[in-house]
């Protein structure tokens, strides 16, 4: 699905990079930020038991939230204690991670052995993002660095879904950690004002009703 839709939005999401360095780079689509290079101390996401399957099952320490981790390419297998560690083999090519709850802030670290390779990434089923190796001498959009540290974090309005495609396969994904639940945003002034107004309406048609059954009965 996501090597289908790469070329319709490849050319919005290359539009938007910032490239400050050749490992320094940010995007925005549709509300939602993929930074290349930052990690932050946001809350773990855990294992507590070793499983191998199209599908594993994880969860966030502090609140017990759901998080699965799932692909179309052969297995996954993942670690029986402290934070997931996603590894595939064969390689694979496609995962999709769902939370159990909508966050604000997900980062993540992809080891990859080929320093080739690219992904692609839909967040909430909507905000389609491209990383691109490198082109000759040209400095790379969020290139994948060969046996080194490749960390992202996006962030945006209720991450609830990523799902990537990988060209070529990669070995594994690690170090997921969520922060920020999302909420509900809270009104502003105008918004107050509008339901202040629509309750106010609301009684005087009711007083109004009240008045003329009133008068009717008398």
């Amino acid at each position: 699905m996501l090597k289908s839709l790469s070329g319709a939005f490849a050319g919005v999401a290359l539009a938007a990079f910032s490239v400050t360095g050749a490992h320094a780079a940010s995007v925005i689509v549709d509300g939602y930020k993929l930074q290349e290079g930052q990690f932050g101390g946001q809350l773990g996401v855990h294992s507590n038991s070793s499983q191998t399957g199209s599908q594993v099952d994880a969860y966030v320490n502090q609140d017990n939230s759901t998080v699965t981790f799932k692909t179309s390419t052969g297995d996954l297998s993942v670690n029986g204690s402290g934070e997931a560690t996603v590894s595939g083999d064969p390689l694979f090519e496609d995962l999709t991670v769902t939370f159990g709850k909508a966050w604000q802030s997900v980062t993540f670290n992809l080891d990859v052995g080929d320093k080739n390779s690219k992904f692609s990434l839909l967040v909430n089923g909507l905000a389609f993002f491209s990383a691109n190796p490198n082109v000759g001498d040209l400095a790379c959009n969020f290139c994948l660095v060969e046996k080194g540290q490749n960390k992202y974090v996006v962030s945006g309005p209720g991450i609830t879904s990523l799902a990537f495609t990988f060209d070529p396969g990669i070995s594994g994904g690690k170090q997921f950690r969520v922060e920020g639940v999302g909420v509900s945003p809270v009104p502003e002034p105008a918004t107050w004002a509008m339901m202040i107004l629509g309750f106010g309406a609301a009684g005087a048609a009711v007083r109004a009703s009240r008045r003329r059954q009133f008068l009717a009965l008398s």
